[in-house]
């Protein structure tokens, strides 16, 4: 509770100070004679600190004479009978009194000005209605469409206008959208009622006509069962095609559907292979077949290899003098190295066909392959003393000892110490390129766009 009082004081504080630097600028505008100015600086101050009395005098004074000026201004472009310009002044004044009246300031703004505004505003906005419905009687639906948007700036509720606003807007989407149906660009016209319907509700047909373009424009797609070349492949192919009826039906892609095999006639068959004219006749649009060519496992035997080593002993002992003296000995020892790799492959090809006129759609050849490897070592000793290095005789030294102490092959071996000793299995390689060789097909599918 008392950091919270803290951080509220150190808040306050700094606002304050904010506050009175706003205040001092807005003074020495108000010295020099600009007011406006001076008023802005005056409202920062108020919003810093709503308890600046200085400042929300100062901003009822100069925003007064800012206020005054964008009145004058309206009352003389009304008498001009500049009856837009008078508008427009008009709805600046009433937009600054109202940011004014946010830090709890009050203005004079007589009520008389708003008689002669809706004076102005009223033939104005006939004039610039009379402008919209020609435009839009010629079909000139962006032009109609700038009018419109203009007299709802103005007033929102004005006569009819949120209608004509959305016919101006939207009738040339709706047109564009059913040229877009006739000539079977389904997914153009799909996608074009949909932004009208979000945009202005059931215009005219659009809910409808939107069914219509997702109904012509939706693939049905048959998964045959992946071939394979190999006795062996069986179960993988047999998989793979489980797995990507899974990954199609899971798509959020509006224009496909994936047809069950079993819901089929025997007959669509012929010599088990599909008969594509009878499928197109049963309301199938797409038949997704492929092969798998290669499936490989290998499964690494471990190989374990005896290592040379030193365990370095350290010792501080203090000479006559008091100073510490460093004896290091080194001892010969052994340790194990282990290393294993296992490997998967697989090879498949696809194609999805078009039953209409057997053009292919989208079809790959897919080609993947993993491996998983472990390298670590093992001491029964003390690890934090083991080195690197390699010696001829246990007992005795020789020439050809070398003791790897440097930091650089010390690192490289205390992380082969602490290594992952656990490997993915040869199985469970192949099922992770499986599963992403059944990801990107059913990518390619969901990206096939045959308007493109």
């Amino acid at each position: 509770m008392k950091k919270i009082i803290f951080l509220l004081s150190i808040i306050l504080l700094v606002a304050g100070c904010a506050s009175k630097r706003y205040t001092k600028k807005a003074s020495k505008f108000e010295e020099a004679g600009l007011y406006e100015d001076a008023a802005e600086y005056y409202y920062q101050a108020v919003k810093k600190k709503d308890s600046n009395v200085d400042a929300k005098l100062g901003l009822r004074k100069n925003g007064q004479l800012t206020l005054d000026r964008k009145l004058s201004d309206f009352t003389f472009a009304y008498k001009q009978s500049d009856y837009k310009k008078a508008v427009y002044n008009y709805l600046e004044a009433e937009k600054y009194n109202n940011k004014i009246k946010t830090v709890n300031v009050d203005l004079d703004f007589p009520e008389y000005h708003k008689e002669y505004y809706e004076e102005a505003k009223s033939d104005y906005l006939n004039k610039k209605y009379s402008d919209g419905l020609d435009k839009l009687n010629r079909e000139d639906f962006t032009a109609a469409l700038i009018v419109f948007e203009e007299i709802k700036g103005i007033d929102f509720n004005y006569k009819d206008v949120k209608e004509l606003y959305v016919t101006a807007k939207y009738e040339p989407m709706y047109r564009n959208a059913n040229q877009y149906l006739e000539t079977e660009l389904f997914r153009k016209a799909y996608y074009t009622f949909e932004t009208i319907i979000i945009g202005a509700g059931s215009y005219k047909q659009s809910v409808a006509l939107k069914d219509e373009s997702q109904e012509k424009g939706t693939i049905t797609i048959l998964v045959t069962d992946f071939s394979y070349s190999n006795r062996r492949f069986g179960e993988t192919a047999n998989a793979i095609t489980s797995n990507l009826k899974a990954e199609l039906s899971r798509l959020d892609n509006t224009f496909i559907k994936i047809i069950d095999a079993a819901s089929l006639n025997s007959n669509m068959y012929e010599n088990g292979q599909i008969n594509i004219q009878a499928a197109n006749l049963a309301g199938i649009k797409a038949v997704l077949t492929g092969s798998v060519t290669k499936v490989s496992t290998t499964t690494g035997g471990l190989t374990k290899k005896q290592k040379k080593g030193y365990l370095k002993e350290v010792t501080k002992t203090k000479d006559k003098e008091g100073k510490i003296i460093k004896k290091v000995k080194y001892y010969k020892t052994r340790y194990w190295e282990y290393k294993q790799v296992n490997r998967a492959s697989l090879a498949l090809n696809f194609k999805l066909v078009s039953t209409n006129d057997n053009v292919v759609m989208v079809s790959d050849m897919i080609n993947t392959s993993d491996s998983d490897k472990i390298h670590y070592a093992t001491f029964s000793g003390d690890k934090k003393k083991l080195i690197p290095g390699n010696w001829k005789y246990k007992d005795r030294n020789s020439k050809e000892d070398i003791k790897k102490d440097n930091k650089s092959d010390i690192n490289r071996l205390n992380r082969l110490l602490k290594a992952d000793k656990s490997i993915k299995s040869a199985e469970s390689l192949l099922n992770e390129i499986m599963n992403q060789s059944v990801n990107k097909i059913a990518k390619k599918i969901d990206k096939y766009n045959p308007e493109n």
